[in-house]
């Protein structure tokens, strides 16, 4: 085999050497080429740098010819040479027309390698040449002598080193014939015993064997007794002075006798290995367990899913995977922070495994989501088991000072009823899911091929969604909010609409979750920013001087960066900070987070306003509304539906309004769809309205023509007033 021509060059200045004789050999000869070719396939080349190269590259060439040579050869012209011509006929570039070989030969004749001198050109050598390249040859071979005999050194230090080392470790000396084990002082202070302690028995050795190990042990010992094992590689555990176990790594190796009965003796060492097992659990354990809470992680479950899923379960048995995700999680670990969030999932883990067989799998997916795999004979005993868990989540949570409630959902699907497959079916639990989220939570839900038909859809959906967003297919309506005391719009809500090419106008409530479960939801909202801003721009300059556009930013939207910066947009079209307000939803300032502050105080300082959606749709907490600057209060639209007919709703109302006004805020009333709502509501103090009594969100072009028709009409009314 031919190794890197380089390699010998590059290992002891003994072999350096050698470089340096082949570069005296050719000033002498005037040679352009020396090679020299050692019996391991070495190869070292001294030439100029445009020949070195192709000489390197036929290295395996002179590996070949060197074991058809004599012990000297000279070569006037290769290409009058029958034996050589066709060999060197298509070689390197100037072509080898010169070729003179001598053996290396070692003290007692073994050939050592060989010595190569080159030239382009047909060439002469003379006696004392002759000579000169074979003293050159001699010398090589001492050369070369010393070096194999300074690596046959080296290679005894090493398995020297190696002995030294293992006298660090447990020796031990296995007389196998009485059965009497010599330990060195080293193998008993490894277990904490002193010299006298432990006596010469293989006993004093085997019976310190950890019950689980000791049939393995004991096994690999007698394969080596009687051949069919050349060594013994075992770990397992051994019990110390303490009591204690302490895992050990046995290696050994029969000697033979001098008699023809085989193997008389055995030798070796123990090496403790203690704290790579515990590193190795350590390690194991973090791979396969959450942190948190204790019970298996994904990577676990998908493996004891399979277990029991192949395993023997039962002819009339199934398999049901379980997916429990706690509904209300994120209002409380927004609300509260991550420590109580942390209490909560670890409480929830301990319910949920007191509440199923002590069989069943648990395991911990991520965030609030818990798996469950249980087995059972009837879709009876499954749904036994759902509503046991579903009532142990629903009950209070005591998390220090706080008392809260956090009911569940749960999707599940079933094994062989549903599919074959693992993974398939975590996804039908999946699904399962989401119809239970979808329909009421605190529900489970069986998966049904409607379902995955559903599921198709969805992804359908979302392609078509992604297909829409590099289009821009989007159009923007607004609806208008007016004063209640004198009716003038004086703001509008810009609110996306996709209209999709098959199905017409989709609603938001289908694509805007979508939009942020894919991260889509960054690009449609600036979209609709900058459609919204150059809106306003226009609304200004032609109809009414100070009109605002408010423009929604979800929680997504709101706590990472997107690609536009929505002030220095505002700042090319000339457009002043307040033309435009920011709607927010109340989840975000339960977070009561230094980032939400800094978000909100960066968005104020441009001169735009914060109005928050959806109040009192969120934990009942009041705490953070003193902690926010904070320019609109918007009432949800459940509290004004039955505003007329409910006296809670009408004093909820009331008192929200004279709250916001304590605090600074104006109020918006969202979904005023009689005239006794607006005047109820104008009644109790609230500043602006929206909803269908005046007008539903409308294209911008009728928008403007809506608002032109609402400015005259006001102004008459003016007039005549």
């Amino acid at each position: 085999m031919t190794l890197p021509p380089n390699e010998i060059e590059a290992q002891a200045p003994l072999e350096q050497g050698i470089g340096s004789l082949l570069n005296a050999l050719c000033l002498q000869l005037e040679m352009m080429a020396a090679v020299l070719v050692t019996g391991q396939g070495h190869v070292v080349v001294h030439a100029p740098a445009h020949v070195s190269a192709h000489l390197r590259e036929q290295a395996s060439l002179f590996c070949q010819l060197a074991q058809q040579l004599p012990d000297h050869m000279l070569v006037e012209d290769t290409q009058l040479n029958p034996a050589f011509a066709p060999v060197f006929a298509a070689q390197a570039n100037p072509s080898i027309r010169f070729f003179a070989a001598c053996h290396l030969r070692d003290a007692n004749q073994a050939c050592l390698g060989w010595l190569f001198l080159l030239h382009p050109e047909p060439r002469q050598l003379a006696l004392h040449q002759q000579t000169s390249l074979r003293a050159m040859a001699d010398t090589a071979a001492r050369w070369l002598t010393m070096a194999l005999q300074n690596q046959a050194l080296a290679a005894s230090n090493a398995r020297w080193k190696f002995a030294l080392d293992g006298a660090g470790h447990g020796v031990w000396d296995w007389d196998l014939s009485s059965n009497r084990v010599t330990f060195s002082t080293q193998w008993k202070t490894m277990l904490g015993y002193d010299d006298q302690d432990i006596g010469d028995d293989c006993q004093e050795w085997l019976s310190r064997v950890h019950p689980a190990d000791l049939a393995h042990f004991q096994t690999l010992i007698d394969a080596v007794k009687t051949g069919e094992a050349q060594s013994l590689i075992c770990e397992y555990r051994l019990l110390t002075k303490t009591n204690e176990w302490c895992w050990i790594l046995s290696k050994g190796m029969i000697m033979a006798g001098k008699d023809r009965e085989g193997p008389r003796r055995m030798i070796g060492t123990n090496t403790d290995i203690t704290a790579r097992k515990q590193s190795e659990r350590l390690i194991w354990q973090q791979a396969n367990f959450d942190a948190l809470t204790g019970l298996p992680n994904k990577h676990l479950l998908n493996q004891l899913l399979s277990e029991r899923i192949h395993g023997d379960h039962g002819a009339n048995n199934m398999v049901a995977l379980m997916i429990v995700d706690l509904d209300n999680f994120k209002d409380v670990n927004d609300a509260l922070g991550h420590i109580y969030g942390d209490m909560l999932l670890m409480e929830a883990a301990s319910r949920i495994q007191a509440a199923v067989l002590p069989a069943d799998i648990v395991a911990r997916e991520g965030g609030d989501e818990f798996i469950i795999v249980t087995t059972a004979a009837s879709l009876a005993e499954l749904e036994n088991t759902a509503t046991n868990v579903l009532r142990v989540l629903g009950q209070s949570y005591e998390l220090l000072s706080e008392v809260v409630f956090c009911a569940a959902s749960i999707g599940i699907a079933l094994y062989p009823q549903h599919t074959l497959s693992p993974n398939v079916l975590m996804k039908y639990a999946d699904q399962a899911l989401y119809l239970a989220k979808s329909t009421a939570r605190g529900q489970y839900a069986f998966y049904s091929h409607e379902l995955e038909e559903e599921a198709l859809k969805r992804s359908k959906l979302t392609t078509e969604l992604r297909f829409a967003v590099e289009q821009q297919a989007f159009e923007v309506f607004y609806q208008p909010i007016f004063r209640l005391d004198t009716r003038a719009t004086v703001k509008a809500e810009a609110l996306v609409r996709w209209k999709h090419p098959e199905r017409g106008y989709v609603s938001p409530a289908e694509f805007i979750p979508l939009a942020e479960s894919t991260g889509l939801i960054n690009a449609i909202g600036d979209w609709v920013f900058k459609e919204a801003a150059a809106f306003a721009k226009a609304l200004r300059d032609s109809y009414v001087p100070d009109f605002q556009i408010s423009v929604n930013k979800s929680p997504i939207q709101f706590l990472t960066v997107g690609k536009l910066d929505w002030a220095a947009f505002m700042q090319t079209l000339g457009l002043p900070g307040n033309a435009i307000s920011v709607e927010i939803t109340e989840g975000l300032l339960l977070q009561q987070s230094q980032e939400v502050h800094a978000r909100i105080k960066k968005i104020r300082d441009t001169g735009m306003s914060i109005s928050l959606d959806d109040f009192g749709t969120g934990y009942s907490s009041l705490s953070y509304l003193s902690s926010y600057e904070i320019d609109y209060l918007k009432i949800d639209r459940s509290f004004i539906t039955n505003l007329t007919t409910s006296g809670k709703n009408q004093a909820l109302c009331k008192a929200i309004i004279t709250m916001a006004h304590e605090l600074g805020y104006q109020v918006i009333a969202e979904g005023i769809e009689t005239e006794q709502q607006l005047n109820l509501l104008a009644e109790m103090g609230c500043d602006l309205g929206q909803g269908y009594l005046i007008s539903r969100p409308l294209p911008q072009h009728d928008f403007v023509v809506w608002l032109a028709n609402s400015l005259s009409a006001l102004q008459l009314a003016e007039a005549a007033g």
